[in-house]
């Protein structure tokens, strides 16, 4: 790239972040502002420009700044889960304590023990997630040089399986491309893994939630156990909060097969360069 073509890309991304700013910043009623995260296809060009000179590749640059994004993501909806159970143990114990206080119901201090347990459990999780959303959103920013807070919200925070319907090795890489690269291989084998992993927990959340509203409307009518709602508090953190994980793992493996591809794509232009 010639002076005047990096001069012309830099006024071209300069402007481009500065109209990204204007656009993404919520004013608060305190007067400042909470900046939101844009969407993964508006930042990766901000993140690219930012590290050009260095050491590292477009298709590398795309990766970190993904894995982050994402994880900002799946690491918010777990968040999600982890204050909903929180609050639902809290509630559950609540009742509980005023049961065992008037005598109503079989309601014994180990019931009350194991609710506080999992209320604690949760609030665990709830001060875990929280540090890491924070630590991917100082990641990002320094990958794309937005200035994000702990405070900071994403345009779409929602994490969805990217779209990916490609199944064989021939639709990804080609006909005409050889099947003998073990990074080939692995890359593409661990996104049909992803992918089935990720269906099978798709049908674990839909029972998952169903199981925890039949125990939550037999607790609050006095005929389910504490201990029945303990356990489908429990089953419901694991499977939503394993759904997610599930979700990110596929699209962290179609990203890295995307990285594989990008690679052997920029491997083939320096040979072809090389050889002019």
């Amino acid at each position: 790239m010639s002076p005047c073509e990096k001069l012309l890309s830099f006024f071209k991304y300069s402007l481009y972040a500065v109209i990204l700013m204007v656009m993404t910043v919520q004013p608060s009623e305190g007067g400042g502002g909470a900046f939101t995260i844009p969407s993964l296809d508006k930042i990766i060009p901000l993140a690219i420009e930012k590290n050009q000179d260095s050491s590292q590749t477009a298709s590398q640059i795309t990766y970190r700044v993904t894995q982050s994004y994402f994880q900002i993501q799946y690491r918010t909806n777990q968040l999600g889960v982890a204050k909903e159970v929180e609050k639902r143990f809290g509630t559950a114990l609540e009742k509980a304590e005023e049961r065992y206080e008037a005598g109503e119901g079989d309601i014994s201090q180990s019931d009350i023990t194991k609710l506080k347990l999992g209320r604690t459990g949760a609030t665990h999780d709830v001060i875990k997630f929280e540090s890491e959303v924070h630590i991917a959103k100082l990641a990002l920013a320094e990958l794309t040089g937005l200035d994000l807070s702990k405070e900071s919200t994403l345009e779409e925070d929602t994490i969805l399986p990217v779209d990916f319907p490609k199944k064989s090795f021939k639709e990804v890489f080609g006909k005409s491309h050889s099947a003998s690269q073990f990074e080939h291989k692995k890359a593409f084998l661990k996104v049909n893994e992803a992918r089935d992993q990720l269906d099978l927990a798709k049908g674990s959340r839909k029972i998952t939630r169903a199981l925890l509203v039949t125990e939550l409307a037999n607790y609050d009518f006095g005929i389910g156990s504490s201990g029945d709602l303990f356990q489908a508090l429990i089953i419901y953190t694991r499977v939503l909060s394993g759904y997610y994980d599930t979700v990110y793992n596929f699209n962290m493996a179609v990203a890295e097969l995307n990285r594989v591809v990008a690679k052997t794509n920029d491997s083939v232009k320096s040979v072809s360069h090389a050889g002019k």
